[in-house]
């Protein structure tokens, strides 16, 4: 018996002794496994995501979108001769007209003696409706004005006193505005007052360029 039980114990023990050897290789990995696994991790984790690349793009074409000029030397030409038709059907000739070229509307020089609502920087505010606005000229369409003065139109230099006008085309809030001043005395506010034309053909005719129709 005591044959029988210690041939039991060598047995049983042997069997222990193969079963942790064979967990063991189950559980640990190989040296190649490891390299492959530390391999594919790191590939994985300097690969964006498909939805990370749409993203991306996306961005992109937005910012590049937003930085397309709103107004351009093309746009600026094709009012010209937008301009150069018009005042023919009104019987009119008119000018264009920047800074340090500035119309003399009765005596007062615009653009350069337009000034900001503070009064600083020139001699009468642009003042639009009831109150006077921040302006800013600008060859692109881009400031952070109230009102962008893209191109300036006057026939000051060949009308009759009575009968001159200057035509400020802006950008409000983004939108192409044609402005208009016939105003031939001071006031007590010392602003010069524009309005939107009233000219049909001539706001319709701004608009098309700014959109690019």
């Amino acid at each position: 018996m005591k044959k029988l039980t210690i041939g039991l114990t060598a047995l049983l023990f042997a069997l222990g002794l193969s079963g942790c050897g064979n967990q063991q290789k189950t559980s640990t990995p190989s040296k190649s496994q490891v390299s492959s696994s530390k391999a594919s991790t790191s590939s994985a984790s300097k690969q964006p995501s498909t939805s990370s690349q749409e993203a991306a793009k996306s961005s992109q074409s937005v910012s590049s979108s937003s930085q397309q000029s709103v107004w351009s030397s093309a746009k600026g030409q094709q009012l010209a001769a937008f301009m150069s038709e018009w005042e023919k059907k009104m019987g009119q000739q008119y000018e264009s007209y920047w800074q340090g070229n500035s119309a003399d509307m009765y005596g007062l020089k615009i653009p350069d003696e337009l000034s900001q609502p503070d009064g600083t920087n020139g001699k009468m505010a642009l003042a639009v409706g009831d109150r006077a606005v921040t302006w800013a000229l600008s060859a692109n369409g881009q400031s952070n004005a109230e009102y962008t003065i893209v191109a300036i139109y006057s026939n000051a230099a060949h009308a009759r006193y009575g009968g001159k006008y200057v035509y400020l085309f802006t950008l409000h809030n983004g939108q192409p505005e044609a402005l208009v001043t016939g105003q031939n005395q001071g006031n007590e506010n010392n602003w010069i007052y524009f309005g939107e034309t009233r000219n049909e053909a001539l706001r319709e005719g701004f608009a098309k360029i700014v959109k690019g129709d």
